[in-house]
């Protein structure tokens, strides 16, 4: 099967284009520089004429994918001031979260998709070891090349609604403060027969960013076709590097609820049909789960973008017990010795999910009766590789 890659830019975007600045010049003598292609990619396009407007696909370029004015793609440098004041907010728009970092009345909600290891041999000294991480691959398509198709299609979709798209590469801004962040990936496996989509918030994630990812959850696979991986979500996937505001300073904001999208097997044929061949299909997915995810949350609740936080312990002088589910009777993974640094990921009534330091790979549940407060508990879980 031959991976069909998006013609090039059609007329109609062009066209608006010189209209505009043709119109910018009788109404004002002379354009200021820039002003020409500010107000092209500001003006209103018809639902789905941006979308027509697909990218020229990576593999026909001789460097990685760089974004166009016309898509109004914003490619960000690890510096957060190139970020550009956002426009003004259309009149059906989403309705801009209260925030710990606030937002003037009237500003658009901002949403940053960050395409999967797009200028990895670009990331910071802190992320070293992942500048040779180029993700999956099937024939010439890399899963970088495929994670930008992808994203520009989103980021059209949502730029119709209103919504402010910042196209991040794989360095993220540093304490990158947004709406919602959406990291967005595609897998891959040794055999063909693994297939299916699969989400993840952070470890410790704020009812935001749960309300996010349930939102996706609840239109990619009815607008896809595609079946779920059930119990496909890694460790990776949940210490991705990009929400590790507790470690790296290129990563997002501790208030800026965010969710990493594996949007299913490049080997796998099936998959490979939906993402290959009918890419609009998944953007749609993407898009629409971001957007009801906007149009839901509370305006007035910002304690909803607030991660929970949780003490910093170890285990007490017997040790502890690590279980596969928050019960007496569940398996047991492992007994931890005493005294042994954990980190809590979440809780349910007398049960703390953890990670423990000598357990990589996997989480489980001690009872909080087994455990001692501590000064320092340590930073979250590294991923064990550089794929989510």
């Amino acid at each position: 099967m031959s991976f069909q890659r998006p013609p090039r830019l059609p007329a109609l975007v062009a066209t608006v284009f010189l209209i505009l600045v043709t119109v910018a010049c009788s109404a004002g003598g002379t354009t200021p520089p820039g002003a020409a292609e500010t107000a092209a990619t500001s003006a209103s396009v018809p639902p789905g004429a941006l979308l027509a407007a697909q990218p020229v696909y990576a593999a026909e370029r001789s460097d990685p994918p760089t974004p166009t004015a016309t898509r109004r793609a914003l490619a960000l440098t690890a510096t957060p001031t190139n970020t550009p004041e956002p426009p003004t907010a259309t009149p059906d728009g989403p309705t801009p979260i209260a925030t710990p970092s606030p937002r003037p009345e009237g500003t658009p909600p901002r949403v940053g998709l960050q395409v999967g290891h797009w200028k990895s041999n670009e990331l910071p000294e802190e992320l070293a070891r992942l500048r040779t991480s180029t993700g999956a691959r099937w024939g010439d398509v890399t899963e970088a090349d495929l994670n930008y198709d992808i994203a520009v299609r989103v980021q059209a979709l949502l730029e119709a609604e209103g919504v402010v798209v910042d196209l991040l590469p794989a360095t993220v801004p540093p304490a990158y403060d947004a709406d919602a962040f959406v990291a967005i990936h595609a897998d891959g496996s040794s055999g063909s027969a693994p297939r299916g989509w699969k989400l993840a918030t952070p470890w410790r994630a704020s009812r935001a960013a749960i309300a996010l990812m349930e939102g996706i959850h609840s239109t990619y696979g009815q607008a896809t076709g595609l079946p779920e991986d059930v119990g496909g979500v890694t460790v990776n996937m949940r210490g991705y590097y990009a929400f590790n505001y507790r470690r790296h300073e290129h990563a997002i904001a501790r208030t800026t609820p965010g969710i990493i999208v594996e949007m299913g097997f490049m080997t796998n044929a099936a998959d490979r049909e939906v993402m290959f061949n009918q890419p609009d299909r998944v953007a749609r997915g993407i898009a629409d789960g971001i957007l009801l995810y906007l149009r839901q949350r509370d305006p007035n609740d910002g304690a909803a973008l607030l991660p929970p936080e949780f003490p910093s312990v170890r285990t007490g002088p017997n040790g502890a017990v690590m279980r596969t589910a928050p019960r007496d009777d569940a398996g047991v993974l492992r007994n931890l010795e005493p005294d042994e640094r954990v980190f809590i990921i979440g809780r349910e009534g007398d049960w703390y999910q953890i990670f423990a330091r000598n357990t990589p790979g996997s989480s489980g549940w001690i009872r909080m009766d087994q455990v001692v407060e501590s000064q320092s508990s340590g930073p979250p879980p590294e991923p064990t590789s550089s794929n989510p």
